[in-house]
């Protein structure tokens, strides 16, 4: 998350993530899903700004499009009360007894329903963005309360880097010394719905285990990726989410058989889909990779890598 004030206007960047590693361990009783995931931000950002209003009146919310985003799914991103940035502002000045003012303007270039949280990216850039514009000063700790009461990744984007992500997604813990990775990243013309993919995976009940320190497949990619062990870090990748969302979108299937043959480290899509991504050797590779897959016209094609 990058913020930055200009002149007597703020500006934030809000990054895409990629899930490197997802294990839905079980259906809680609360009605979400119990998961453990490694996610990583990528230098795929939206734009959200505010600036002072002449007239001092109450706060505003415009939505716009970056010229180069996948417009087929950006421009499903609601205008009004219900976009998450414009709610997270809205809460953050509720709780701190504060009369939201100013105008704020969105920028998207993230697609929605893609997997790639560009909506609770969003969220925590507003959060973030707000507490300064408006001389609220509250500190991360506060400010990380309020982004789990808004959704699940967006306490991840408010530690602003790798990190392993546990419960619903709400317990983070930051990964430190994570090398960047050359990516390629795909976003089909069709979404797949969060909520349909878990319904299609049909999780066991979740019971509950005792919180445990890292270990297996997951320790073992995190070790591997530090130790710049790619090729074989990347034998541990992996999301249980897959399998229903390429049920659901039958464009995750060709794009699984496109990266096959791009000689990249790994391949796999994100989240729940429909965005699908792979880890390239370089990156030369990467935009190679990224005009053999433009000239398939599988969808938006984003070349960038991931964030230190």
């Amino acid at each position: 998350m990058y913020v930055r004030r200009k002149s007597d206007a703020w500006e934030a960047l809000a990054p895409a993530k990629l899930n490197l590693y997802l294990e839905v361990l079980g259906r809680r009783t609360d009605g979400f899903h119990e998961l453990e995931t490694l996610l990583a931000p990528i230098r795929l950002f939206d734009r959200l700004s505010w600036s002072p209003r002449d007239d001092h009146g109450s706060a505003e919310f415009s939505l716009a499009y970056h010229p180069t985003s996948a417009a087929e799914l950006i421009r499903l991103a609601p205008a009004n009360e219900h976009n998450l940035a414009w709610r997270a502002a809205e809460l953050l000045a509720r709780t701190a007894g504060f009369e939201p003012h100013g105008t704020f303007t969105l920028t998207k270039r993230i697609p929605i329903q893609a997997g790639l949280g560009g909506g609770s990216s969003d969220a925590a850039s507003a959060l973030m963005l707000a507490n300064r514009a408006w001389g609220i000063d509250y500190p991360t700790a506060k400010l990380s309360e309020l982004a789990a009461q808004l959704g699940s990744d967006v306490p991840f984007f408010l530690a602003g880097q790798t990190a392993i992500c546990r419960g619903r997604g709400e317990r983070v813990e930051p990964i430190d010394d994570f090398p960047r990775l050359n990516v390629v990243v795909v976003a089909p013309r069709d979404g797949v719905s969060t909520a349909d993919c878990f319904r299609k995976l049909a999780a066991p009940a979740w019971e509950g285990a005792p919180a445990t320190p890292v270990a297996g497949r997951l320790a073992e990619l995190i070790d591997l990726l530090r130790r710049g062990s790619l090729r074989a870090a990347m034998q541990r990748i992996g999301n249980s989410l897959q399998a229903p969302a390429r049920q659901l979108c039958p464009a995750i299937e060709r794009l699984g058989i496109a990266f096959a043959a791009l000689g990249c480290y790994a391949h796999q899509l994100t989240g729940s889909g429909s965005a699908y991504f792979g880890i390239m050797r370089s990156a030369r590779h990467a935009r190679q990779a990224a005009a053999m897959l433009t000239a398939a016209n599988l969808g938006t094609v984003f070349t960038t890598a991931t964030c230190r």
